[in-house]
């Protein structure tokens, strides 16, 4: 089915603990992400992230370390810059949201790409203050797909044509 993987995130969502608090959500996001391609290493990797969790990009979905680990490695290694700038921090009962500015630097078939996009992340960590919930919302479309030779120009056509 189509949205798979939205129920599955929602019905994963109601079995996830409420952070009650963490003393600094955006520190501890930014030790893998605030230059991605020089700090997504295994060591900083399982720093931030618990060995069990679910995890959704836009992109992938992993449930454990030994799965994301390699993502993340693979994916810094692929690109030239990812650095995510952290704009707010929002509390909710259960959640941590991080509203961030991404600058991606890549290169696909020969041809060097600067992607600026924002997006936000949902967080939650358990009590040794590591993530167990990490869902990205993104527009995976607006800051990957569209700069992307020969699939960018279907993807703009369509955006356009909305």
């Amino acid at each position: 089915m189509y949205n798979d993987r939205v129920e599955e995130f929602l019905s994963v969502l109601e079995t996830i603990p409420s952070t009650s608090e963490h003393s600094d959500p955006a520190s501890h996001f930014s030790l893998v992400f605030k230059d991605f391609h020089l700090d997504a290493k295994e060591a900083k990797i399982r720093e931030v992230y618990a060995d069990t969790f679910y995890f959704n990009d836009t992109f992938k979905t992993f449930r454990t370390i030994d799965e994301l680990i390699p993502y993340m490695e693979e994916t810094a290694e692929n690109v030239k810059t990812t650095t995510v700038e952290i704009l707010d921090v929002s509390k909710s009962d259960s959640d941590y949201y991080l509203r961030w500015k991404m600058i991606m630097e890549f290169t696909a078939k020969g041809r060097d790409i600067r992607s600026v996009s924002v997006g936000m992340t949902q967080l939650r960590f358990n009590e040794q203050g590591k993530v167990i919930l990490h869902q990205d919302y993104w527009d995976g479309a607006e800051g990957f797909y569209q700069h992307l030779p020969y699939i960018g120009y279907f993807v703009r056509k369509v955006r356009d044509s909305l």
